[in-house]
């Protein structure tokens, strides 16, 4: 994924200033200090080394509090808030560390924690809000920073948007016209501005008119035919953002970006590069390896007591749909009784709610018979804690940490063919939808969730959907 030059800057600066803020407060401490040669001793000391890693987790932090965010970089009130959350969140991550690791030159120096949370907060806060904020909105209203974008649609919220942009456009935007294949070449839509050519014309245009970003703003169409349209916009080499009410599961759920208060959801024109997906392979194997290993004597404990208050085997082994349609046998603790797998009206509902699109009954995207649960079972689900097994299959590769939930082959049958762009990547033990939504979306909104997390791949956003998933996971949050 492409990302913006003013967030590339935002990133190494934050970065800078929060190191630099490290050293200081170690230094104003008098646990450090350092001058002339001795700072070559210095970076090779623990605290050195520690605080150049640990920075990059305050980073990710950022990154989740949605610091990199237009809206929320040129707003004062928004970002001092994230800014102090994070920096709260931060000084507790330090105090487990510490702990853990028994850090002399943290746990016995609170002064130093407090001289770097108060130096942190102030020097980015300062910066982003005296220096970038102002000196962003100076080049945008100059148009010195200036893109050219394409509307593509042209119902009330595209021209409610090139509104915006005549009155007060502090993004360095410049609108260029419109797309739309029901109104004439040619045609006024907001002021001077007209339909330039038909949608599927559009990579074209970008080429023609040196388009940077393209806003999707069509509602009039089902979900299959928006898909078509994005897919169109994605093969030009334009950043495609997307504002239609067929994406409020994703407006409402992510808090994606926004300008002047639309929220759009930004969508990536290629694939996961081939090395992105190889890291992806690797953290897999390292964390995964790594879990079941120190989780060892808590999945005994958990074996022995599914043992102990049910008859039948530990595991739960069932045939799943992974990557590309192939099946695989997937792994779970069991949390119901013997035989409970075969219920006709289970399927039968299952099929229902995929083939309605939306939630039915109580809402609920799970299509579960209580009675079948053992007592067990209940706590198991309710925690997730009967996925744990799950770990095996991405061990195997048949699974990654964050992904589309794998389906059953009987849901898959009943599929309509855009539900089954879910299944272009490993399915995985944790997603977009587990940590936005989980059991209060119906399906559609369910696969919409999942396609933008495949757009939008990466390894900082695979971080932050695993950080997320763990309190969902102890406060059960949506699960059945």
């Amino acid at each position: 994924m492409k990302y913006s030059p003013y967030k590339i800057v935002l990133v190494i600066i934050d970065y800078i200033l929060i190191r630099v803020s490290f050293s200081a407060a170690l230094q104003l401490r008098g646990i450090s200090y350092v001058s002339g040669a001795a700072w070559w001793d210095y970076m090779q000391s623990p605290e050195f080394i520690f605080f150049f890693f640990y920075s990059f987790f305050i980073i990710l932090i950022f990154q989740s509090k949605s610091l990199y965010k237009i809206d929320v970089v040129l707003s004062r009130s928004q970002q001092i808030v994230a800014l102090f959350n994070t920096f709260f969140y931060a000084i507790i991550g330090l105090a487990v560390i510490a702990y853990f690791i028994h850090s002399t030159w943290i746990i016995d120096s609170r002064l130093a924690v407090t001289y770097f949370s108060l130096l942190g907060f102030l020097s980015v806060a300062g910066y982003r809000i005296f220096v970038f904020r102002p000196l962003f909105m100076y080049l945008g209203k100059k148009k010195i920073l200036q893109k050219n974008i394409l509307i593509v649609g042209t119902n009330l919220e595209a021209r409610n948007f090139a509104l915006q942009l005549s009155v007060d456009n502090i993004y360095g935007l410049k609108l260029i016209g419109f797309a739309d294949s029901k109104l004439p070449v040619g045609s006024k839509v907001f002021e001077q501005f007209a339909i330039l050519g038909r949608i599927k014309e559009v990579p074209a245009l970008v080429e023609k008119y040196q388009i940077r970003e393209i806003i999707v703003s069509v509602s009039d169409v089902s979900t299959e035919q928006l898909l078509r349209i994005i897919d169109t916009c994605k093969k030009s080499s334009a950043q495609v953002r997307v504002t239609s009410t067929l994406f409020d599961v994703i407006h409402k759920k992510v808090l994606p970006e926004a300008y002047f208060n639309i929220p759009l959801a930004k969508l990536a024109n290629t694939e996961m590069s081939m090395g992105g997906l190889v890291f992806k392979r690797i953290a897999d194997i390292i964390i995964s390896a790594f879990a079941l290993i120190f989780f060892s004597p808590f999945l005994l404990l958990i074996a022995m007591i599914i043992k102990l208050t049910s008859k039948g085997p530990v595991f739960y082994q069932q045939v799943r749909i992974g990557k590309d349609g192939m099946e695989f046998n997937f792994y779970k603790f069991r949390s119901m009784f013997l035989n409970s797998d075969g219920d006709d009206e289970r399927v039968k509902r299952a099929k229902e709610f995929i083939q309605q699109g939306k939630s039915i009954g109580n809402g609920s995207t799970k299509i579960v018979s209580s009675h079948r649960i053992t007592s067990i079972g209940t706590f198991l689900r309710k925690t997730s804690i009967d996925e744990l097994p799950q770990l095996f299959n991405v061990l195997k590769g048949d699974m990654s940490l964050v992904g589309p939930r794998p389906c059953l082959p009987y849901e898959y049958e009943v599929y309509d063919e855009w539900h089954k762009r879910r299944v272009a990547v490993l399915p995985g033990c944790t997603g977009l939808w587990q940590v936005s939504s989980r059991s209060e979306v119906g399906f559609d909104d369910m696969v919409l969730l999942d396609l933008y997390y495949i757009d939008n791949m990466s390894p900082w956003f695979d971080m932050q959907l695993i950080l997320k998933t763990i309190p969902v996971m102890i406060f059960g949050r949506g699960a059945e």
